[in-house]
């Protein structure tokens, strides 16, 4: 319309010839020519015509439109609805439409070609502009590598994970044993590092790894939601079936399938370690080539415009932790984390706790409150227990071990601890437990000092029982070396001492 403007105004108000004309704007003569004639038979003044927006000018000089068909249109918001049920067809649905009358009714092609009209006016696409670090696309390959097994010779396929930012485009891409969740840890954690940085937003795709369950209000998986706490960063689950919210993995994702796997679709590898060194490789190179319609490479544009606004890498590197589902205490105030038991503090029995399993330690927390710590143990049906959990009682009963009463009796003396190792030097050792609880009481009762000083008679009888250090006690202890003391030697005369003589039978 803007050019019609430009033909009619040179019409009117210049002496160019038609030829001219045409050529300055760039159209037949004929139709310069058309235009002159139409302006002079209908008297048309340019003072008029300069005033007329462009369609009211289109149609003073063109015929109208003639409607494209004077069928009737069936109701495409209906159709669009019905196409959404499983097993309907555009067919079918043209079929019941044709029923109804079948002399005013588009035939199939046209019926479908106004619904694709249709389709276009209520699902248009909208541009996307990220802005530097602002989020990073991640997601697997539909097409899987593999690498060949040397012992069996068979072909082990493996995943191809492929991360892309949002604003340079700048691509990481590697190979990958499965998409478990460990594995899809590890590869965020490598990414990040080969970003040299952490977007404000990890866009990803709906997989179990990713998003414990999908839908209108996703619930992520804790393991991932806690990674990304660890980096200062958040996760934005795409919409099912809403591959728009990720165009840039997945454009990232076609770019690494043509100019990564197609590459090495000739090549063999016999680990993975060897496939990712090629991938690696190829991965350098794809960045680092030429923009087809933009300055520089995606290299570039990262290094110079998005690198520095990504946040700076944690000093550690997130470590994966598992998360185990919610459970109750048990009056035995442990619970179970892969098949070993733990404590936690006893005042908590009957609340619900979640365990974070590491390689190396185990937390327990309670309303999101850590109350619990442990060396992670791989002991299956063991139990780990920490004293500050346990109640008096408990802690005390616990107390009661060979080792401990070994010690307490070396704390007071020598002889008191060789009568300590007497009880235990049994076929069941913890049967002198009981024992050494009355040589503790008796310490108790009696004092350290004196308890040595009878175990020291005891061992000086060679009677090492508890019951002879209890009546040394009750009966006064006798010094030792009261053996090497005077005796009497013969008994005063009295008329109450019979003496040797009434004795001696033999003499009757």
């Amino acid at each position: 319309m803007n050019k019609l403007y430009d033909i009619i105004r040179l019409v009117m108000t210049s002496t160019l010839s038609n030829r001219n004309i045409a050529i300055a704007q760039h159209v037949s003569k004929n139709t310069v020519r058309r235009y002159r004639m139409i302006a002079a038979a209908r008297g048309y003044q340019w003072a008029q015509l300069a005033e007329l927006d462009p369609l009211a000018l289109e149609t003073a000089f063109n015929k109208k439109l003639r409607r494209f068909t004077q069928k009737r249109l069936p109701d495409f918001a209906w159709v669009h609805q019905e196409l959404q049920g499983k097993g309907v067809t555009l067919l079918l649905l043209w079929e019941e439409y044709r029923a109804a009358n079948p002399d005013d009714a588009l035939s199939y092609s046209q019926f479908t070609f106004h619904y694709r009209q249709f389709v276009h006016t209520v699902s248009p696409t909208m541009r996307q502009s990220h802005l530097p670090g602002e989020r990073v696309f991640v997601d697997f390959s539909g097409k899987r590598p593999y690498y060949i097994d040397c012992k069996t010779g068979k072909k082990i396929p493996v995943e191809l994970f492929v991360g892309a930012t949002g604003y340079a485009h700048y691509i990481y891409a590697t190979a990958l044993p499965s998409q478990s969740l460990p594995d899809w840890i590890r590869v965020h954690v490598a990414m990040f590092e080969y970003f040299g940085g952490v977007p404000q937003a990890v866009v990803s795709d709906n997989l179990r790894s990713a998003v414990s369950r999908p839908g209108r209000d996703p619930i992520l998986n804790r393991t991932y939601e806690d990674m990304a706490r660890h980096y200062g960063t958040v996760i934005l689950p795409a919409r099912p079936r809403r591959p728009q919210d990720k165009g840039k993995v997945e454009v990232a994702v076609q770019v690494a399938q043509r100019w990564i796997l197609a590459r090495l679709r000739h090549r063999s590898f016999f680990s993975l370690a060897e496939l990712n060194k090629a991938i690696g490789e190829l991965l350098n190179e794809l960045n680092r080539r030429p923009f087809r319609r933009l300055p520089g490479c995606r290299l570039e544009r990262f290094e110079q415009a998005e690198k520095l606004k990504l946040k700076p890498l944690p000093v550690q590197r997130y470590e994966f932790a598992e998360w185990s589902a919610s459970q109750r205490i048990g009056s035995d105030y442990h619970v179970q984390v892969q098949q070993h038991w733990y404590s936690v503090p006893h005042r908590l029995i009957g609340a619900s706790v979640e365990a974070r399993s590491t390689s190396s330690t185990v937390e327990l927390f309670h309303f999101h409150q850590r109350i619990a710590s442990h060396v992670r143990s791989f002991e299956r049906g063991a139990h780990t227990t920490d004293p500050a959990h346990m109640p008096e009682t408990h802690r005390a009963q616990a107390g009661k071990t060979p080792e401990r009463y070994l010690a307490w009796a070396e704390q007071i003396g020598s002889n008191l601890l060789a009568v300590v190792q007497h009880q235990f030097e049994r076929e069941f050792p913890m049967l002198g437990l009981p024992a050494c609880d009355s040589l503790r009481r008796l310490a108790r009762q009696y004092g350290p000092a004196r308890l040595e000083q009878a175990a020291a008679r005891a061992v000086e009888i060679k009677s090492l029982t508890v019951k002879s250090v209890k009546s040394l006690l009750t009966a006064g202890v006798r010094p030792a070396g009261s053996q090497n003391q005077p005796v009497q030697g013969s008994l005063p005369l009295h008329h109450n001492v019979r003496g040797a003589g009434y004795y001696d039978r033999r003499g009757g």
